[in-house]
């Protein structure tokens, strides 16, 4: 088996972005077992085992959008149906900087009415990101869904908690 191509190295954007059930550690607050790497790596919780952004993933995606780069960390849902931006709670705007912004509306281009969408999250905050324009969602649950219908008068979203 080959070498990872990539490596999280001191990132740890993953470990303030994101909650950890198992450490109580809720998203937007860097978890205390990070100290410019993980302390508890070999015994650390399930989730944060298997986790891997997408950063991590794709071995084509360039340095320069490695989270701690950006400021923002690439997620998608277990379905694969949300690309997922989620913005360090200290630059909750990081997601309109580029090259991310570029590459968030290329990706919103290329699967528009595909059933991906494109998300931007900054705590509870969400954006929804269309090739056209960017819909503030407010203030979103983790768990809601989302039905968009675009219509004469552009897209309308509905959030359900």
């Amino acid at each position: 088996m080959s070498a990872r191509p990539k490596s999280c190295g001191p990132c740890g954007m993953c470990c303030k972005v994101l909650a950890v059930d198992k450490l109580a550690k809720p998203a937007g607050t860097m978890c205390g077992h990070f100290r410019g790497g993980c302390t508890i790596y070999a015994d650390r919780p399930h989730a944060c085992r298997t986790f891997e952004c997408v950063w991590l993933m794709d071995p084509e995606m360039p340095h320069r959008f490695r989270p701690d780069q950006t400021k923002v960390m690439l997620d998608q849902d277990p379905a694969a149906s949300r690309l997922i931006a989620r913005c360090d709670p200290a630059n909750p705007q990081a997601w309109r900087r580029q090259p991310m912004y570029g590459a968030l509306k290329g990706f919103a281009a290329d699967h528009w009415g595909r059933g991906k969408i494109v998300l931007a999250v900054a705590g509870r905050h969400a954006w929804l990101i269309t090739p056209d324009s960017d819909i503030d969602l407010g203030e979103v649950s983790a768990e809601a869904s989302l039905r968009i219908v675009e219509g004469p008068g552009g897209v309308e979203v509905e959030v359900t908690p």
